[in-house]
């Protein structure tokens, strides 16, 4: 397992003695950091002074859908993000309204888009809009892609749509399992100012379990540690990984 953290602004980067780390940028954001064209900018900035510092990195954009009527502006983000890529990109799962699945039109929209940015760069499918049905998102897009193509499985966001991560985990198929790239870990706890995960891990966590069992399938997986860098807690739930 090589252990990263997650990147949010510039003066995240080098915070944690780590040499993976996760560059997460959003289309739009309610708090305190950068959003549309600066993130974008930002970003490309961000990993270009981690290449200098020998930390590696993967972009991970939020609110970009691969479908809809911003998919245009989504792939505009993507070939500019795949330019400056050294691991890839990580991507969301999509869905409709209320939990819905995707129609036969905005399947063939995600897989053509999808198919573009991996023959620029690596692109991984995190679950996130709907992990109930994200063995069959991954079957359907993963499986029949090329090598370019993989898995990053969120185990907070597993346990946070209250799916057992351990069984999970334990119980999916080689053939996915074979397709991990990354995965993501945060801590699902009591619902603390409106968030209900991503929180720092604790010891004996069921997060930290169901890592475990991932790395017995899949030793050289690129773990990110989702938390913002310098907040309470990271020093212990990088701790609590190494060990």
């Amino acid at each position: 397992m090589e252990l990263g953290y997650r990147i949010i602004r510039p003066q995240d980067v080098g915070l944690q003695p780590l040499a993976f780390a996760q560059i997460s940028l959003w289309r739009t954001a309610a708090w305190d950091i950068a959003v549309g064209e600066r993130a974008v900018t930002e970003a490309i900035e961000i990993a270009v002074i981690c290449k200098t510092l020998g930390i590696r990195t993967v972009f991970h954009p939020l609110e970009y859908p691969l479908m809809t009527l911003q998919a245009a502006q989504t792939m505009n983000v993507m070939r500019r993000l795949a330019a400056a890529s050294d691991l890839g990109i990580i991507v969301h799962d999509e869905g409709g309204a209320g939990g819905t699945r995707i129609s036969a039109a905005e399947e063939a929209m995600f897989e053509r888009n999808l198919a573009e940015i991996s023959g620029l760069c690596h692109v991984s499918i995190e679950n996130s809009f709907n992990s109930g049905d994200i063995i069959r998102f991954w079957e359907r897009f993963v499986v029949p892609a090329s090598e370019s193509v993989s898995i990053t499985i969120d185990i907070g966001h597993l346990e946070s749509a209250a799916i057992d991560s351990i069984s999970f985990i334990r119980k999916m198929p080689d053939r996915l399992i074979s397709r991990v790239h990354f995965a993501h870990v945060h801590h699902k706890a009591e619902d603390r100012f409106g968030i209900k995960d991503h929180l720092p891990l604790v010891p004996g966590c069921r997060e930290i379990e169901a890592l475990k069992e991932l790395i017995r399938r899949r030793p050289d997986v690129r773990v990110v540690l989702e938390l913002d860098a310098g907040k309470e807690g990271m020093g212990q739930s990088i701790e609590l990984l190494k060990n």
